[in-house]
């Protein structure tokens, strides 16, 4: 099984004047740190106004920077929202970052799901899914071949156009979907997506999703498959703390769970999790649960090495090809986070090298 990190540059109140500047150049050092540790992928967020809550504007040209510092490490674009942004920049940009990172790119798409966002930035959230479904049809087209002969759907007139550069992977790097609802499992099977969950969904119901994913996934049924290559892979990200005292480990990843489901006085912590039921649901929930229930349902990953090592034997067990771990979440400090990637590497991700958990349906 392989890792992952993933990031959006969350910044709790209090800041000073070298808050956001350091954050980024943390995320960065955290990247590099984890590739040495025997991680295999970063994952970065797209986020647009949520103060504190995360800021990452420009995912692709972080991780732009982030390549030009590693070598092996899989570059993942955790989602892109691809209603906010001209299918045409989406391609060129997608495509340049394959290039610096030579071939590294893994490209996770997305609608958008905050209607804060999408409102600020001139889209009607109704029309985010079919808007996201004709933006990506349209730059795989773009991929194709050295000349696109353009694209008409209901919501993009496209004309055609030499559209520069070209990815190293061909036909297209990989695609990935995110997937806070467990209906989505299926459909990004149908599609010839790697899906992205949450561990807050229980295992049971992880468990089942997979089965599902992997039906659809490997069916003969490919009428709906937008990629030219299915990327069958499921993973799912949790908040996590890695630390050598197991107490100490358990309650930071705790209050990093409880931060990030809301547990906050950010301004804008009200409008996120729309298709949860809105955070005031999300925090009513995880508000009624112990450290120890956080733990136990997967809302949180932490403690020492061998806890968060059984923990992911559990996630694993549901057929997951990589984990992902939030470890830059709520008020963790950055030496706390690249104390838990050198733990992590040392001590946890060599007891799954060689394991398989992948579903066979």
């Amino acid at each position: 099984m392989k890792f992952g990190l993933m990031t959006q540059i969350q910044m709790p109140r209090p800041w000073t004047e070298t808050t956001e500047r350091n954050a980024y150049w943390d995320g960065l050092a955290q990247g590099v740190a984890a590739e040495a540790a025997g991680f295999e992928y970063f994952w970065i967020t797209e986020q647009h106004f949520l103060i504190e809550i995360g800021h990452a504007p420009a995912s692709d040209m972080f991780l732009a920077a982030l390549s030009q510092r590693t070598r092996t490490l899989r570059m993942g674009l955790g989602v892109v929202l691809l209603p906010l942004h001209n299918p045409f920049s989406v391609a060129e940009r997608v495509a340049t970052l394959d290039i610096l990172s030579n071939g590294r790119v893994e490209f996770g798409t997305g609608r958008g799901t905050t209607s804060y966002i999408l409102k600020g930035m001139g889209v009607d959230p109704a029309k985010g899914r079919e808007l996201g479904k004709e933006s990506l049809e349209a730059i795989l087209k773009m991929y194709e071949g050295e000349f696109f002969t353009g694209y008409k759907g209901q919501h993009f007139d496209l004309p055609a156009r030499h559209v520069t550069p070209r990815p190293i992977q061909r036909p297209h790097p990989p695609l990935w979907i995110a997937a806070t609802n467990l209906e989505t499992y299926e459909f990004a099977g149908r599609q010839g997506f790697g899906v992205i969950g949450v561990t807050r969904n229980s295992q049971d119901d992880t468990k089942a999703a997979v089965q599902r994913y992997r039906a659809a996934a490997t069916g003969s049924d490919r009428s709906s498959q937008i990629g030219k290559v299915v990327n069958n892979q499921v993973a799912v990200f949790g908040i996590a703390c890695c630390h050598d005292n197991d107490r100490v480990g358990r309650e930071l990843a705790c209050a990093a769970a409880r931060w990030y489901y809301g547990d906050n006085d950010a301004e804008l912590n009200h409008m996120r999790f729309t298709t949860a039921g809105g955070v005031a649901k999300v925090r009513e929930r995880i508000s009624g649960l112990s450290n120890d229930d956080l733990i136990e349902n997967g809302m949180a990953l932490g403690g020492d090495a061998d806890t968060l090592s059984r923990q992911v034997e559990k996630w694993a067990n549901c057929g997951l090809d990589q984990m992902i771990f939030m470890i830059q979440a709520g008020n963790t400090n950055h030496d706390q986070v690249m104390r838990s990637i050198e733990l992590i590497g040392e001590k946890v991700i060599p007891r799954f090298a060689d394991k398989d958990y992948a579903i066979a349906v």
